[in-house]
């Protein structure tokens, strides 16, 4: 048996390339710690210039403090920083890099050339390493600021190098690593060049919005809604897409913590949830997320890249960001109705017209259309209000319109000031449907229907706890549920939109929610059974509605809260603005 291998001390080498393969796993890793430098050394313009796709060169120039020799060697030590001092300086960390390791990791994996200067200095400096060893410290001429080139990345770890991708991969990475950067810090001048063309030349802004439209373009600026809520602890910022735009990937939605970019599970799932009911799946929306709280609540060292961050109050920050999106999303910086503003028998869906669909669920005739008169051709119309309770004004993409036809029996086409609406009526009842139901269990005037005889039901002992804890929740929803024994519980009701559901999966189903915990979860369960009938009640597509109908399913539609999607994620309306529809006719 051969004897085990005695217990050694690593060499510093070694030491720091397995440091180096936790921080860097690729170049975009390279550009991203070295900007953060540039950014914590106040740099108000950064220069970016790649090389293959980073594989031969990343270099990061900045116009920041800089520093003098003596500081400039120290920055090359592992674990040393100027950020932190002690332990206690972890809990209340205010500068994106604060470990001291990435210029070492990077340098010892790479030909690195650092040049750096200080206003006021006679000379700057300038240090040359390869492969982790030092070759030579120099006087150099420059300006204030710090360049760091990073050339032949890996080309002493044969086995990190070949895993390296092909050059247009790396720089789709690189790429990605730059915007997040760009985005975090509007506020700086960025300039990123490739094998010597120029790929982005952002100037300097005051809003997030105005670098969003220079790197995106306006079409995905115009579709964006301002986010702007907080609990005095928690407070988001930023911009979410409304439903029209969405994507089959992740790649525009962007989240900062206290403005470093980051991501948390927490956070995924809050965004995640937030569209839950407006986005069909596989669809996600852009967002631009500004998470900002006090320091002490949420650890930005559990990754070795920094990639994540973890919350104390995870289930606070959850909450706060949900409704953040909600209310941006629904159009919380426009004027709009409010679902406590639906009268009190709301909870009945609306046919169009009532007088066709006549039974127990009619409800009142909506009001009178304005009347819509066939214009001249040089003459505009008087618009239609799109909403006309008193105190209340659309949440709709649309403050007045014109209803100008239907296009194959089916879909309708309205004018408005911003360009042509395309609207779906069945999906738009159902929309209207389905926020007046959830308005009415939400307030509480949800009716009930007895079970005869009551069911009983036996549920898991975590299910008990949950529904113990939130009893008084269930009975305003229309419940009658009572503990029955150990862990098994009494329903004697139900709602009545829902009376024909088994009990026994429909209870276990609400212990699951009430389990997750968070604001809302007590009805998250209901809200795919409503969408559901929501869309067994809209009105069919075999009936063309008339212009009265059509009137008042557009008011109703305007003033729900989420106007844009049906509750199964279906588009209610398609939005052609102006602004679209020059570019279409080459008028741009």
């Amino acid at each position: 048996m051969t004897a085990p291998a005695p217990i050694r001390v690593l060499s510093d080498a070694v030491i720091n390339q397995i440091a180096a393969g936790e921080v860097v796993e690729r170049p975009a890793s390279v550009l991203k710690e070295l900007v953060e430098n540039a950014i914590d050394a106040g740099a108000s313009r950064v220069e970016i210039e790649v090389v293959d796709g980073g594989r031969r060169l990343v270099r990061v120039r900045d116009d920041g403090t800089g520093m003098d020799r003596d500081n400039a060697l120290l920055s090359i030590e592992r674990h040393a920083t100027s950020k932190l001092r002690e332990l206690k300086d972890l809990d209340v960390i205010a500068t994106l890099g604060f470990r001291g390791e990435a210029l070492a990791a990077i340098a010892a994996v790479s030909q690195f050339t650092l040049v750096t200067n200080r206003e006021g200095s006679a000379a700057g400096t300038e240090i040359l390493i390869f492969g982790g060893k030092i070759q030579d410290v120099r006087d150099a001429g420059a300006p204030r600021g710090t360049d760091v080139a990073v050339r032949n990345l890996f080309f002493n770890v044969p086995a990190r190098r070949k895993f390296m991708r092909s050059a247009p991969t790396e720089f789709t990475h690189i790429r990605q690593a730059f915007l997040l950067e760009a985005l975090a810090h509007v506020g700086v001048e960025f300039v990123l060049r490739a094998d010597d063309a120029d790929v982005y030349r952002l100037p300097a802004t005051e809003r997030l919005i105005d670098r969003i439209r220079d790197l995106y373009g306006a079409e995905i600026a115009d579709h964006l809604r301002p986010i702007q809520f907080g609990n005095g602890v928690v407070e988001i910022g930023g911009f979410a897409g409304i439903p029209p735009c969405s994507r089959l990937d992740r790649e525009l939605q962007v989240v900062f913590v206290n403005g470093r970019p980051s991501g948390s599970p927490v956070v995924n799932f809050a965004i995640q949830n937030a569209y839950r009911d407006v986005l069909s799946g596989g669809r996600f929306a852009p967002v631009f997320l500004r998470v900002d709280l006090p320091s002490d609540l949420v650890d930005v060292n559990v990754h070795p890249a920094k990639k994540e961050v973890r919350f104390r109050r995870p289930t606070e920050v959850r909450d706060v960001i949900v409704e953040a999106i909600r209310l941006a999303v629904a159009g919380a910086d426009l004027p709009r109705g409010k679902r406590d503003d639906l009268p009190r028998d709301a909870a009945r869906p609306h046919a169009y017209p009532p007088a066709t669909a006549p039974g127990p669920e009619t409800a009142p005739p909506p009001a009178a259309p304005v009347a819509v008169t066939q214009p001249k051709l040089d003459w505009t119309p008087p618009a239609v209000p799109a909403a006309e309770s008193a105190g209340s004004a659309p949440a709709a993409p649309w403050a007045e319109y014109r209803l100008l036809g239907r296009v194959g029996g089916t879909y309708v086409v309205l004018e408005t000031a911003d360009g042509l609406v395309l609207m779906d009526p069945r999906s738009a009842h159902e929309r209207v449907i389905y926020e007046r139901l959830l308005g009415a269990m939400e307030r509480g005037t949800v009716p009930a229907q007895g079970l005869l005889p009551p069911a009983t039901v036996a549920v898991t002992p975590a299910q008990a706890a949950a529904l113990r804890k939130h009893a008084a929740l269930l009975k305003p929803m229309g419940f009658g549920v009572a503990e029955f024994g150990s862990d098994t519980f009494l329903i004697d009701a139900l709602p009545t939109w829902i009376a024909g559901v088994a009990p026994g999966p429909l209870l276990s189903d609400i212990a699951d929610g009430l389990m997750q915990g968070g604001k809302g979860a007590a009805k998250d369960w209901a809200q795919p059974l409503i969408a559901s009938i929501a869309g067994r009640q809209a009105v069919g597509l075999q009936r063309e509605l008339n212009d009265a109908e059509l009137n008042a399913l557009i008011r109703d539609l305007a003033r729900t809260e989420m106007p844009y999607t049906s509750p199964r994620g279906k588009p209610t309306v398609i939005l052609l603005g102006l602004r679209e529809l020059n570019r279409k006719f080459g008028r741009e």
